[in-house]
């Protein structure tokens, strides 16, 4: 890596540790500064800072705030990533409001990403990035799991624009309700936020029946299309980029610790829970109207 410009950024590197946001010094002290492997906080790689770097795992956390869901900044992230990927180390990119709404979500889709990698690092030293089966439930430890039911839904108005999610979670007839929005966002990006913050909140690997309206969602996971996006570098079959990497890769990640089983419903129909997901969203979106 460029070592000119890691003396460049020595300085601010120093001031963004003294600087740190609430929801990093959330996530730093309360959980990643005792983690059982060590983690750097704004350390230098090349020419970029990172909020946090695992080196044995080769992982970077990234704490975004809405500003980085902006199309010039998602493609500033994107070369970032690329720029990381070339020296073996994974991103992953957690939402700011994630930390305080599903703080324990959150630490343990860390925790399982980081004994991922380290555990395929320690086997083959050598071996390119895990993660990337399609095969859902193969690599969960045979047991017996919950099943959960997970509604959501998404809500944008301008596309992009103001915009909400919405899920419910159902097990055993406990009834669990999320919402969250954003001040400008797409609706894709609010359909995928919805499944990624009910997944968060799963403490524990579930079989999860997951019910959506959104085919972009639900085709994208059941037919494998995002894996391949993913395989391909974010590359669709028609040769143009697929949308939403930082929300996807997540995504991904987060269904591979659970055995997931996909339903499509009819939008505004008679799925009631689907309909008070809609609402969520709805009220959500109208915050930022």
């Amino acid at each position: 890596m460029d070592r000119k410009k890691n003396e460049q950024l020595v300085p601010l590197a120093r001031q963004l540790r003294k600087e740190m946001t609430k929801e990093e010094r959330r996530l730093w002290y309360d959980f990643l500064r005792s983690y059982p492997i060590r983690f750097y906080r704004q350390k230098i790689l090349g020419r970029y800072i990172a909020d946090f770097y695992c080196a044995k795992a080769k992982l970077i956390i990234e704490l975004d705030g809405s500003q980085h869901y902006e199309i010039r900044n998602r493609e500033r992230d994107a070369l970032r990533t690329e720029y990381l990927h070339g020296y073996d180390i994974a991103v992953l990119r957690i939402p700011n409001n994630a930390v305080f709404s599903n703080f324990e979500g959150v630490c343990t889709y860390i925790d399982h990403m980081v004994q991922e990698r380290f555990e395929a690092r320690k086997n083959n030293p050598s071996a390119p990035d895990g993660g990337t089966s399609p095969c859902t439930g193969e690599a969960i430890r045979k047991r017996e799991m919950k099943t959960v039911e997970i509604y959501t839904d998404g809500a944008c108005s301008g596309n992009p624009g103001p915009g909400g999610w919405g899920a419910i979670l159902v097990y055993n007839g406990v009834e669990k309700e999320l919402s969250g929005g954003e001040a400008r966002t797409t609706n894709n990006r609010m359909e995928l936020t919805a499944v990624i913050q009910a997944l968060l909140a799963l403490k524990e690997s579930c079989v999860v029946e997951l019910y959506s309206d959104s085919k972009y969602v639900i085709d994208a996971l059941e037919k494998g299309w995002a894996w391949g996006w993913r395989r391909k570098g974010w590359i669709k079959s028609d040769k143009k980029p697929a949308l939403n990497p930082d929300l996807w890769t997540m995504l991904l990640d987060l269904t591979q610790q659970h055995e997931m089983h996909y339903h499509w419903v009819k939008g505004h129909a008679d799925n009631a829970y689907n309909n008070r997901c809609d609402a969520l969203a709805v009220a959500e979106r109208e915050k930022f109207a």
